[in-house]
């Protein structure tokens, strides 16, 4: 018993030494392509909508070609959409549950 609360306590440690930083002003992790993911996607919707869908590369590929053909979003360069779906599929691979008090 008291090896297991020993490897829950250091569980519990190791996490809270990996808190992830998140930016002020769009909710997201701060990781290399967020300005992207800034420049591009919330000047038009709020970082909650990222974090509510979740998927692999794929998955935001095809969210990005909904929002260019159903919402007018402009035409990405083939190097920064790789790094917004390489950040996207990185820190939002699984979708969350947000609440509406957040």
């Amino acid at each position: 018993m008291l090896k297991k609360i020993v490897l829950i306590v250091s569980i519990l440690m190791i996490n809270g030494l990996y808190a992830v930083e998140t930016d002020s002003t769009t909710g997201l992790i701060v990781d290399n392509g967020l300005g992207d993911i800034k420049e591009n996607c919330t000047v038009c919707h709020t970082g909650r909508f990222i974090v509510v869908n979740g998927g692999d590369k794929k998955f935001w590929k095809q969210k990005i070609n909904i929002m260019q053909k159903a919402y007018g979003l402009w035409k990405i360069e083939p190097e920064q959409e790789e790094r917004m779906l390489n950040y996207l599929s990185k820190n939002y691979s699984q979708k969350v549950n947000v609440s509406i008090d957040e």
